[in-house]
């Protein structure tokens, strides 16, 4: 008995991609630098970075970021960062749709967001300097819920007017990929028709970069910014924080097409998996990031062949690309060795929350396009990441099934695979 063909409207597809970072603005400007291999990470501008070891992230400036294109001024007054970020983010995805909101039933439509600090960095250490300077009343009465992580679903919801399903995501690096899939999950349940998902993160800041700045976590190579950050390399010493969102829509596929919308790709599976040891140091074995790959591979209904791209966590941090590389040879075997695996993390900082939501749509452009990111300031070869890493420069090839993997602090791994439309497939 063959494959089971699934109803148009138990089907999820991609049909928006939003980005912000200081890689670019807005799905092309993001994939061009992405493609091309032109780092967003530079010097610290917002505050006075010269007591850090690490003096460099993908901070996004003001000159190239205003929220109140987004939102209107008392509200991005009020707001947080992590808030201005997937409004926008939000706004570009849903623009890139093609997609009238307003023509999707309340009760069809919903949105989840994740974030790993929420207002932490700008709005929450305002409110608390508030109120230790100048007593409880000099807080606003919203202040508890504009620094809380739900801020920006409950935004998004409110800008769209929603009343489907709503929800937060609060899982570190893993955050965005598992709102694109707990966003599937909905709408193949049959719980609406289109959901608009994705994550954001606001952490280049005093308060978070000094915190980050006691462990050393984040790379030293403070004089040549756009080369420091070095996925899979043997010379890499440590991770570039970024800041920004990401935002896709999903729809079901009977929704998408009875519109005409613009499909970049389907969803598949998701899968999970963690280490359960410790709450930072990561186990290079890539044990629990394989049982993640395999879960996913499992609930879409593949096999391990059909892998034709891996867009990974990638973020130069010793053990997290270790992990990456051990975990696709548990899973693909020899054949490891002719898939490629890439990470835009050298071009874009590591992002956490926002991560997946960032390589979900380098994903989708590989679908679109056929031409594979690289993974930049690839130059010293590393014995344990020994796979085809997609060195410096980008590469045309023929991907129609593409693995995604993020690697979050407390060992917890996700994976989610998506796959080039076809509406007579088999699913």
């Amino acid at each position: 008995m063959g494959p089971q063909r699934l109803h148009p409207a138990r089907r999820v597809v991609i049909t928006g991609l939003g980005v912000i970072s200081s890689s670019g603005i807005g799905r092309e400007q993001f994939w061009d630098s992405v493609r091309h291999g032109r780092s967003g990470i530079r010097h610290i501008t917002r505050f006075d970075a010269s007591d850090l070891y690490c003096r460099i992230a993908g901070e996004i400036r003001d000159d190239e970021f205003d929220p109140t294109d987004y939102m209107n001024r008392s509200e991005a007054k009020r707001s947080g960062r992590f808030v201005h970020f997937s409004m926008a983010a939000a706004e570009h995805a849903v623009e890139d749709a093609e997609l009238d909101v307003s023509s999707v039933p309340r009760e069809r439509k919903g949105a989840i967001f994740g974030t790993s600090v929420a207002g932490s960095g700008n709005v929450t250490d305002d409110i608390y300097r508030n109120y230790f300077e100048r007593g409880p009343r000099a807080c606003g009465m919203l202040d508890h819920l504009e620094m809380a992580p739900h801020a920006t679903t409950s935004r998004v919801m409110i800008r769209y007017e929603m009343k489907g399903p709503s929800s937060s995501i609060a899982t570190g690096c893993c955050s965005g990929l598992e709102a694109i899939a707990l966003g599937a999950n909905k709408l193949r349940a049959g719980a609406a028709d289109v959901m608009v998902v994705g994550a954001s993160e606001a952490v280049v800041s005093e308060f978070g970069m000094s915190l980050l700045n006691l462990v050393d976590i984040m790379s030293h190579r403070n004089e040549d910014p756009e080369t420091a950050i070095r996925p899979y390399d043997a010379t890499r010493d440590g991770i570039a924080v970024a800041e920004g969102g990401g935002a896709v829509v999903l729809e079901t596929a009977e929704h998408a097409m009875d519109r005409g919308a613009p499909i970049f790709a389907e969803v598949l599976g998701y899968g999970c998996g963690t280490e359960g040891q410790h709450l930072a140091k990561a186990d290079p074995s890539g044990r629990e990031l394989a049982e993640a790959l395999r879960q996913a591979i499992a609930v879409s209904r593949i096999e391990p062949t059909d892998i034709d791209y891996v867009c990974a966590h990638g973020i130069g941090n010793v053990e997290y690309d270790i992990a990456d590389m051990r975990a696709v040879k548990l899973v693909l075997g020899d054949r490891a060795y002719s898939v490629p695996i890439s990470s835009i993390k050298g071009t874009t900082g590591q992002p956490f929350a926002a991560g997946g939501a960032w390589q979900a749509a380098a994903a989708c452009m590989t679908l679109q396009t056929g031409i594979i990111a690289p993974t930049i300031n690839y130059h010293t070869p590393d014995p344990e990441c020994d796979l085809d890493c997609v060195p410096n420069t980008a590469r045309m090839a023929r991907v129609d099934t593409v693995l995604l993997n993020s690697h979050s602090f407390g060992g917890t791994h996700s994976a989610l695979i998506i796959r080039r439309f076809d509406e007579d497939d088999e699913w």
